[in-house]
């Protein structure tokens, strides 16, 4: 199963997107800051990574941006209470796939990481066909 990492300095936000999650089988942890999943991404692997804008340390919109290519390269959903239009528009630059204001319903932000999940390229890539 997909591996979704939640980046939340709020632990009732935290908890309610890990529990929201949780029925669709996926592996989940959480995080209070950017540093923290980024250190446990030197050493582990996820495939989507959820977070809030505003975070202690490295803010939200930083850690797409190291998300967006290299080594660590994967989807980023953002849920937050400050999404203001500049704030999205720098969000969708950095290469965030979806922006959820708080408080979000949780149907729409499953349906977004299952669209996120899909369109990875891992997923796209055809497998490799021995020449014959």
């Amino acid at each position: 199963m997909p591996h979704i990492l939640i980046v939340e300095d709020e632990p009732t936000t935290s908890w309610a997107l890990a529990e929201g999650l949780s029925d669709d089988g996926y592996t989940i942890d959480t995080f209070r800051t950017g540093e923290e999943a980024l250190a446990w991404l030197r050493a582990h692997r996820s495939d989507l990574v959820i977070t809030d804008v505003r975070l202690p340390g490295l803010s939200g919109l930083e850690l797409a941006q190291k998300l967006s290519r290299g080594r660590h390269a994967q989807p980023v959903i953002v849920v937050t209470a400050y999404g203001s239009p500049e704030t999205v528009r720098d969000l969708v630059r950095a290469g965030v796939r979806e922006v959820f204001p708080k408080p979000f319903h949780v149907d729409e932000l499953r349906r977004a990481v299952h669209r996120a999940l899909l369109a990875r390229p891992e997923r796209r890539r055809s497998p490799l066909r021995k020449a014959a």
